[in-house]
């Protein structure tokens, strides 16, 4: 159907992507009558239609595109000397204080290239071994075919329904919404009472809100990392197309006593070789440069 002269066709062969036949009596395929296409006229199908008696049609088979990423090698060291570490403290040993702060730090540096990493296989190190960087949401999101909205300004009620309708345009009828404090704070003013909180329930280690829109239910979270350049930016994700990949045996695990035999002291340090698995860009949409 051409949805500018509400005339019906038969196709007959599909050339290419962007060119089709119409079959010869294909023409006013139905009541209204035939007029000439102009540039740019959508079409749509309406269905198929077949003869009486006829045998099955072709198979048509969609198969998805193979989207690559690659796992990172993230390492965060911890390191005191025997007395520090032998030391009563008025806080308590060292050595365990430093390893739940360095921890959280090793999480911090593996979320960060989530949001920011780019793709990159390199053999250009020092010691001649190649290494990876994990891409992250922002480099799928921006370089896919997934919806951007760059607001460059402050956030009005329209534009958040025009996000909100692209971003749900395909995938999941649940989506979540990472944002930073911009983003929600517009969002606070427009949703008022809107807006409600899950008693005591957590997911991704964030607190979850609710809302729930016309195009869907949008599960907010806000992400303190999103601040400075990011604090306007939001993220509207189908958590079904996205995945935590690790290397066998490389989750993030603590190794102790990696010193050399003669240092006086203990370096430990936390290690993960993981990766994001990205999928569906259409599924996903990406709001930037909201301003106050």
């Amino acid at each position: 159907m051409n949805t500018r002269t509400g005339e019906r066709m038969v196709v007959a062969t599909i050339a290419t992507g962007a060119t089709i036949t119409v079959a010869s009596t294909g023409r006013a395929f139905g009541t209204t009558a035939a007029a000439a296409g102009a540039d740019g006229d959508e079409l749509i199908i309406v269905g198929n239609v077949n003869e009486e008696n006829s045998g099955a049609r072709n198979v048509n088979t969609t198969r998805s595109t193979a989207v690559t990423n690659y796992t990172q090698i993230f390492k965060t060291s911890i390191s005191v000397s025997r007395t520090e570490k032998e030391a009563s403290l008025y806080g308590g040993k060292d050595l365990p204080y430093l390893r739940a702060k360095m921890g959280t730090q090793h999480g911090l540096d593996i979320e960060r290239a989530f949001w920011n990493g780019e793709k990159k296989y390199d053999t250009n190190g020092t010691m001649g071994h190649p290494r990876r960087a994990t891409g992250g949401l922002r480099e799928f999101i921006t370089s896919g075919n997934s919806y951007n909205q760059n607001q460059n300004g402050v956030l009005t009620a329209p534009d958040l329904n025009t996000f909100l309708r692209e971003g749900f345009t395909y995938g999941s009828e649940v989506k979540t919404l990472f944002a930073g404090g911009l983003v929600l704070q517009a969002i606070n003013e427009m949703a008022r009472g809107q807006i409600r909180m899950r008693p005591n329930e957590t997911s991704y280690g964030m607190q979850i809100s609710e809302w729930v829109t016309a195009f869907g239910k949008v599960n907010i979270v806000f992400n303190p990392l999103f601040i400075g350049s990011f604090a306007g930016d939001a993220y509207l994700l189908d958590m079904d197309c996205i995945r935590y990949r690790f290397m066998q045996n490389s989750d993030t695990q603590l190794q102790t006593n990696i010193q050399a035999p003669d240092v006086d002291g203990e370096i430990d340090q936390y290690i993960t070789e993981a990766g994001l698995e990205r999928k569906q860009a259409p599924k996903h949409a990406l709001l930037t440069g909201v301003t106050a």
